[in-house]
């Protein structure tokens, strides 16, 4: 009988501090964010650069995806000049750089069924085609015939592709990620890259969305639940 008093006791004082203290969940909450900032500086470099569909289609202005939201992506200038600065830092420190291109098949027969809503527009103007200039890198990064390229069709770099196979080979565990669009191929290849267990950091000012507030969900859902590190490029990632 005594123990139950006892235990019975302290279930009334815990109640008790719980209800005295109804904003402890939010503070803790509210508290996240600057935790995992400061997480997010404490980053290896890294061994190689994923620069994910930074292609003519959605970049370039004459590029069938470029505004079919009805708007370009949010600061994509910004992100191309700051992909590019990333881009030409991983090639002086002679960091592999892997770039994907997202593209299709004659008559886009591999599309599938995700998207509906852009199969007729690329199927009228022959978007991301493959061997196009629509599914081409961009020329601001440089892109030849010597760098490495995953060519890919789902939103997923790894899925159905050579690029799980391609880093192994090059002994890389950890991978600085850049391109478009953050909520869509961005994310799903990081978090793809994440469940093969390497260490990802997504350069926060060389990606980006259709809308900023898709950009930043994305970014932040990544670095909340660990599965990726979120920081602006800058060249001491590449360090050797």
């Amino acid at each position: 009988m005594e123990f139950l008093q006892k235990l019975r006791l302290l279930i009334v004082v815990r109640v008790v501090a719980c209800l005295a203290a109804p904003s402890g969940r939010n503070d803790a909450v509210n508290d996240a964010p600057t935790i995992i900032n400061r997480m997010s500086t404490l980053v290896d470099p890294v061994d190689a650069l994923l620069v994910i569909d930074m292609q003519n289609s959605f970049c370039h202005p004459d590029g069938v995806m470029y505004d079919a939201v009805g708007t370009p992506m949010f600061e994509i200038d910004e992100t191309v000049k700051a992909t590019a600065a990333a881009v030409a830092a991983a090639r002086t420190a002679k960091i592999p750089v892997v770039f994907t291109r997202h593209q299709y098949r004659a008559g886009h027969a591999d599309f599938g069924p995700l998207f509906p809503q852009f199969r007729d527009l690329l199927q009228a103007q022959q978007g991301l085609l493959a061997g196009s200039w629509d599914a081409d890198v961009i020329d601001e990064l440089e892109f030849s015939p010597r760098d490495l390229v995953v060519d890919k069709a789902r939103l997923d770099a790894f899925f159905n592709t050579s690029l799980d196979t391609l880093l192994h080979s090059m002994g890389v565990t950890r991978i600085a990620a850049a391109g478009v669009l953050t909520n869509a191929c961005v994310e799903t290849s990081v978090r793809a890259a994440a469940m093969r267990d390497y260490n990802v950091t997504v350069l926060s000012d060389c990606t980006t969305s259709g809308q900023e507030q898709h950009r930043a969900m994305s970014l932040e859902c990544l670095e909340a639940y660990h599965i990726a590190s979120v920081r602006p490029f800058s060249a001491d990632l590449f360090a050797q």
